[in-house]
C-alpha cells in the first residue's frame, strides 16, 4: 500500500485533440474523446475522469482542456464539472501551451490556498486499460515521487515489440525511493525511431515507451516553464490574475505547436521517470480498435451490428443498420453516418492521406 500524497492533487485532462488517425470513427464534430468504444455507454473522456477522481476524490480537483467546438460536448458529458475547472483553448496549440495554461490557472489558486504547492497529474484521454491496478499504482507512485522530490516525474512502460509509433525514455542511474516501482534519472527522451533502432531499445534494458502521463509540483514546473519556455511563461504570466479571457484570445495563437516533451522535459536536467508495466490500451489509430473489441471464433473484431461469413480477422466498426462480410480477410470496415471506409488492415496509417485529400478538395462535412 502506497503512502497517501501529504499535498492537494489536480488532475489534468487534455480533450482537445481532433482524433485524425482514427477517422471516420473519429469525427471533428465528436472526435474520438467523446466517443463511446466500448459499449459501455461511457465516452473515452468520462472514463478518464472516473479514473482521476480516484486519485484527487474530488471533480473541484480535476481540469478538462477543450477548444471552443467541444465545450458543449464537454459540458454534456460531465454534467458536474464546474465551470471554473473547463479551460478552453483559443486554438490548437499542442501539450506545451495546454499545460503551461493549467499550471498557471492551478498557480493562481484555482480550488482554494495551496494550490501553488499542488501536485498536478497529467492523464492523457486515449488510454484505455484492462487492468487499472497496476496504472493507478504507476500514477499514485509518480505523484509521491513529484510530491518528495523536486522533479518533474514521468512514467515509462517496458517495451514489448519494436514500435515505431511512440517515443521512448532512455532510462539513467536508479533512484533509491524506497517505493514499490522502480524510479530512474531519465538520460534523454527519444523520438518515434525507426524499425531497427526501436529493435537495438527492445534488446536493450535501458528503454522504455514514453505514455505522456506525467507529475510535478505546480511551482516546480512553473520554473522548468520560465527556465526553458521563457515566451510561454512570460505570455501566461501577462494575461493577470485570474487570467483576462480576450487577452488569451490574442497571445495564445501567438504560442509555439510544440509538446511539452520539446518545450520542456527534453531539456530539463530535473527529470525522473516511474518504470511501470501496465497493459494499455493506445486509442491512436483504427488499427488499435483490435485490442479493444472481444475477437468472434474467426478473429473479426467489431461493434455495432455485423453480420460476418468465411471473412477472418476483420475490424468493422457500424453505427447504423448492418454491415455484411462475405469472403474476405485483414480489412478494416468503418460505416458511420454517410462515410464508408474499407482498406486493408496494414494500411491504415495512409488515413491521414484521406483527411489531407478531403481537406484539399474542401469536403469538411465528411471530416
Amino acid at each position: 500500500m502506497l503512502p497517501k500524497f501529504d499535498k492537494p492533487v489536480y488532475a489534468v485532462i487534455l480533450a482537445g485533440g481532433q482524433g485524425t488517425r482514427l477517422w471516420p470513427v473519429s469525427r471533428k464534430a465528436r472526435p474520438k474523446q467523446f466517443l463511446d468504444l466500448t459499449g459501455s455507454g461511457r465516452s473515452l473522456l468520462q472514463e478518464t475522469v472516473r479514473r482521476a477522481l480516484e486519485l484527487t476524490n474530488s471533480i473541484q480537483q480535476v481540469l478538462v482542456l477543450t477548444q471552443y467546438a467541444h465545450v458543449s460536448l464537454v459540458r454534456e458529458q460531465l454534467p458536474d464539472l464546474p465551470q471554473k475547472n473547463l479551460l478552453i483553448e483559443p486554438v490548437g496549440r499542442n501539450t506545451a501551451a495546454c499545460l503551461a495554461l493549467a499550471s498557471v490557472t492551478l498557480s493562481q489558486g484555482l480550488g482554494g490556498s495551496g494550490t501553488t504547492d499542488a501536485i498536478m497529474l497529467t492523464l492523457p484521454v486515449d488510454h484505455m486499460f484492462r487492468d487499472e491496478a497496476p496504472w493507478f499504482q504507476a500514477v499514485r507512485t509518480a505523484g509521491l515521487v513529484a510530491a518528495h522530490t523536486d522533479s518533474l516525474v514521468a512514467i515509462g512502460l517496458t517495451p514489448t515489440y519494436p514500435a515505431t509509433v511512440y517515443g521512448y525514455q532512455h532510462l539513467g542511474d536508479k533512484i533509491d525511493l524506497d517505493l514499490p516501482l522502480e524510479v530512474h534519472a531519465l538520460r534523454r527522451f527519444v523520438e518515434k525511431p525507426p524499425r531497427e533502432l526501436a529493435q537495438t531499445f527492445l534488446e536493450s534494458d535501458e528503454y522504455l515507451w514514453n505514455t505522456g502521463t506525467y507529475a510535478w509540483n505546480v511551482a516546480v514546473f512553473m520554473a522548468a516553464l520560465e527556465e526553458h519556455a521563457p515566451d510561454l511563461y512570460s505570455g501566461l504570466k501577462s494575461l493577470g490574475n485570474p487570467v483576462d479571457a480576450d487577452l488569451l484570445e490574442k497571445i495564445y495563437p501567438t504560442f509555439s505547436n510544440i509538446s511539452i516533451d520539446q518545450a520542456v522535459m527534453e531539456k530539463a536536467q530535473n527529470v525522473l521517470t516511474v518504470r511501470a508495466d501496465f497493459k494499455r490500451i493506445d486509442v491512436g489509430s483504427l488499427a488499435s480498435l483490435q485490442e479493444i473489441w472481444q475477437p468472434d471464433s474467426q478473429g473479426n473484431v467489431s461493434l455495432g451490428q455485423v453480420l460476418a461469413e468465411d471473412s477472418q480477422n476483420n475490424i468493422i466498426y457500424n453505427d447504423n443498420g448492418l454491415v455484411t462480410l462475405i469472403g474476405v480477410k485483414d480489412l478494416i470496415v468503418i460505416r458511420t453516418g454517410k462515410t464508408i471506409l474499407v482498406c486493408p488492415r496494414d494500411k491504415a496509417e495512409q488515413i491521414k492521406n484521406v483527411v489531407t485529400e478531403l481537406t484539399r478538395r474542401g469536403m469538411e462535412e465528411y471530416l
